[in-house]
């Protein structure tokens, strides 16, 4: 038997589950309530999405209801890893809010993040210094979309 994934999530992918359960961000979701991944989260990540699904028009957007959300982040909060208080070994200018994602997956010795950020994605095709820089720099991180990661594990 393999050992689950250890992942990371960047906040639009809850974003995206929480609007489309059935869609790929959902079931990248899923994967971690059934215990086939495992996901790695910090307060600075559960910050951000409480800021984000407080806000009117995400709220109005995605059709969002407070109590759902709450439910949400503490069925998240529940079965994911929380780590804290690691070091901050990559910075990014391009988008410095998006390094803490690369960090904490450092932290928990991740291979992957899963976004639709192109400030994240781009990490992994651009041609930019920043980007080689990264990929050099962090051989065995990856940073992928919800439907390559979900071909990725076999679930689609």
């Amino acid at each position: 038997m393999t050992t689950p994934a250890r992942v990371v999530y960047d906040c639009n992918i809850f974003l995206q589950a929480l609007a489309a359960p059935e869609g790929p961000a959902g079931k990248c979701v899923q994967l971690v309530f059934d215990a086939k991944v495992n996901l790695f989260i910090s307060h600075t990540v559960l910050r951000e999405l409480r800021d984000v699904t407080s806000r009117p028009g995400v709220i109005r957007k995605l059709g969002l209801v407070p109590d759902g959300v709450e439910m949400f982040l503490t069925a998240v909060e529940t079965v994911a890893t929380l780590l804290d208080g690691f070091p901050e070994v990559f910075n990014y200018e391009r988008d410095p809010d998006d390094a803490h994602y690369v960090n904490l997956a450092l932290a928990a010795d991740a291979r992957l993040i899963v976004s639709r950020d192109k400030d994240l994605l781009d990490l992994m095709v651009s041609a930019d210094a920043d980007a080689v820089q990264f990929r050099t720099r962090f051989p065995d991180l990856r940073i992928t979309d919800p439907a390559a990661f979900l071909a990725e594990v076999s679930i689609t």
